[in-house]
């Protein structure tokens, strides 16, 4: 009876197991993304965290899942990032237009593909926005670098381009110049330090001869005030003048002094002689400006973080930077600078426009630089673009834009 009992049970169980197996559906039917992902990580919880990011990610960037990021397929819309840099691309009434913007319009169109465009306010921030693949474009006038490339991708040159100096097309005259020069060493601080300093010499060349000619020379009074007075009237003719002869020291001790500050004196006048040249030679420099080399002599200006910086950089050129373009015009204006360093085609087109007749260029170009499109690192774009520029060069689309914004060949 117990032996029947047991048999019994133990068939029960063996019925519930099976029914319980084959009841209930597999995990990876329950989950059938969780639980796959899960044995291809081998059970590892970080890789499976590290999994699960990156499938996010890329359903962030891509309605599909299964399509690899930077989908270039004709149905993706491109965030396309520029800034206004004259006349490639132009802000006006709400609507981009330019060089730039033309081009990139025939290559979207060419490729079938559809865009946003935005702008952004500085350089700067556009090369932030690709580096941080927050843009998948961006194109204005974006200087090709080594250090550039270090961080994201272009495609192939589009506009050969150079650096060119920018100056004040009002000549001073030398009157107007040696008054200038005059007027800034008279406000300068450094005048009434150098001043101050020579008031202090006197002063203890005065108390030093006082102290030895005292006792035994009449022209030195005794008294401390009317002593001080008189040796410090002695020191100041004594330096300027090596004297007049009227005071004189008696002593030996005395007398050797009165030759060593005799001799200081020479010194002391070839310095502020020196000093004054030297401000009314740069004077003269910030109105003679013929090559880069010039550029050291002078106040200098810039937008940071373009191509013009680093190569001011690279040649040790202090520069005076500015976050746009518009800044740098206007210090130059209000004469702060005395130069602005920059793109070629951007002073060209100012000087030409807003610019004509208060600022000129100084011939020729230098530092030759190429502009291109800037896309993020590793990029699946670039392909597809770089064939697009090409077939726009061959066919003679991008020689026909050329001509109509800068009436001439490209040859």
């Amino acid at each position: 009876m117990i032996k029947t009992v047991g048999y019994w049970v133990l068939s029960c169980l063996t019925a519930l197991v099976v029914w319980l197996v084959f009841s209930f559906p597999s995990t990876s039917q329950l989950h059938p993304s969780g639980t796959v992902r899960m044995v291809l990580a081998n059970g590892d919880r970080g890789a499976v965290v590290s999994l699960a990011n990156s499938t996010r990610e890329r359903s962030r960037n891509n309605s599909d899942p299964t399509l690899p990021l930077n989908d270039t397929s004709s149905s993706s819309t491109l965030r396309v990032i520029t800034k206004v840099f004259e006349p490639f691309v132009i802000y006006d009434n709400g609507n981009y237009s330019g060089f730039s913007i033309e081009l990139w319009d025939k290559l979207a169109e060419q490729m079938g593909v559809s865009y946003q465009l935005q702008g952004v306010d500085t350089i700067g921030q556009l090369l932030e926005e690709i580096e941080q693949e927050m843009a998948d474009v961006a194109i204005a006038g974006v200087t090709i670098t080594s250090e550039r490339e270090e961080t994201i991708d272009f495609s192939y040159p589009y506009f050969e381009s150079g650096l060119q100096i920018m100056v004040s097309a009002q000549n001073r005259s030398l009157l107007g110049t040696l008054f200038q020069g005059t007027l800034s060493i008279l406000l300068t601080p450094a005048l009434y330090y150098a001043i101050g300093f020579f008031v202090l010499c006197l002063l203890i060349a005065a108390h030093l001869i006082w102290f030895v000619e005292r006792q035994h020379n009449e022209e030195f009074p005794k008294s401390y005030l009317p002593g001080i007075w008189e040796s410090f009237w002695w020191a100041a003719v004594t330096v300027t003048t090596v004297g007049y002869g009227d005071k004189t020291p008696k002593k030996a001790l005395g007398r050797l002094f009165a030759l060593f500050w005799m001799c200081a004196g020479y010194f002391i006048f070839a310095y502020f002689t020196a000093s004054i040249t030297t401000s009314f030679t740069l004077q003269g420099l910030r109105g003679a400006i013929a090559t880069p080399a010039d550029l050291h002599h002078v106040r200098v200006a810039t937008v940071e973080k373009s191509a013009a910086q680093e190569y001011l950089q690279d040649n040790r050129v202090a520069s005076i930077l500015f976050k746009t373009l518009p800044e740098a015009y206007q210090a130059l204006e209000d004469e702060r600078v005395d130069a602005v360093v920059y793109d070629a085609p951007a002073l060209q087109n100012y000087a030409t426009s807003e610019g004509q007749g208060k600022v000129k260029l100084i011939e020729p170009t230098f530092q030759q630089q190429n502009y291109g499109i800037a896309l993020p690192e590793g990029s699946l774009w670039r392909e597809a673009i770089n064939l697009t520029l090409l077939k726009l060069m061959e066919d003679g689309t991008y020689q026909g834009l050329y001509q109509e914004w800068f009436g001439m060949s490209t040859q």
